[in-house]
């Protein structure tokens, strides 16, 4: 039994430092997903020499798939970016309260090496 509590110790500490609290993702340094929000329409009705661009959407994104459920907040300017292990991701920008505005899910497939680029958008519902 005394030889047992040391090894239980260290696998303990082990796990700890390996793992991440619920809801973080299996991290790899080597691979991950990061892109951009924008939410648009900006104006109900876009007319030639009046440009009305998307804006960059400040929020949360939310990642599920192959055994990961976890939100990110994206940073100024709607960017994000996350160390995530390779596999099959559904990504969606977390819309809270009434619809519009709405946000669509996106399939991600995660290479074993190497970062996925995307580009997420919010439908503000203005037309």
């Amino acid at each position: 039994m005394r030889r047992l509590i040391p090894f239980l110790v260290a696998l303990v500490s082990f796990s700890a430092a390996c793992g991440g609290g619920v809801g973080d993702p299996p991290v790899s340094s080597d691979s991950g997903i990061r892109g951009t929000v924008s939410a648009g329409p900006q104006c109900p009705v876009v007319q030639a020499g009046s440009p009305c661009p998307d804006v960059p959407w400040d929020g949360r994104i939310h990642f599920t798939g192959d055994g990961v459920d976890v939100e990110i907040a994206t940073f100024d300017g709607g960017s994000f970016s996350i160390a995530i292990a390779p596999g099959t991701y559904q990504v969606q920008p977390v819309v809270e309260g009434s619809i519009p505005p709405s946000a669509a899910s996106q399939t991600v497939v995660v290479p074993s090496q190497g970062y996925v680029d995307i580009t997420l958008t919010v439908d503000t519902g203005i037309r």
